[in-house]
């Protein structure tokens, strides 16, 4: 997972390309057990850029993303914030939530009703 800037987030947000951020605190321990929770979901979820951005030094993306607390993953796709997660639960417990979002966003028109 690449650690990045507001800045470079915002115009990637911008660009509609569908990214995964991770907001966490350096010294927040249960961000830390989250990130690894989310290191298999990068090899599951290859066509998603995943974002470490770190609150501290990143406020106005809190801000204006209206995050409550870390660690937060955020799924934004065509520009929207399309999913936010609080609780790390689990490795299956996220590939479950994240899921749906993440595959059905892939294969935008290949149901078709039949």
């Amino acid at each position: 997972m690449v650690e990045d800037n507001e800045t470079n987030v915002r115009k990637r947000i911008q660009s509609g390309e569908r990214l995964l951020l991770f907001l966490y605190s350096p010294l927040c321990g249960t961000c830390k057990a989250a990130e690894k929770m989310l290191e298999p979901l990068e090899q599951v979820y290859r066509d998603t850029r995943f974002i470490k951005i770190n609150v501290n030094v990143n406020r106005r993306i809190v801000e204006q993303e209206k995050v409550k607390s870390v660690p937060c993953l955020i799924v934004t796709e065509n520009s929207q914030t399309v999913q936010k997660i609080y609780a790390f639960h689990s490795v299956s417990s996220l590939v479950y939530r994240l899921h749906y979002v993440l595959s059905s966003s892939r294969k935008d028109d290949s149901n078709d009703g039949s």
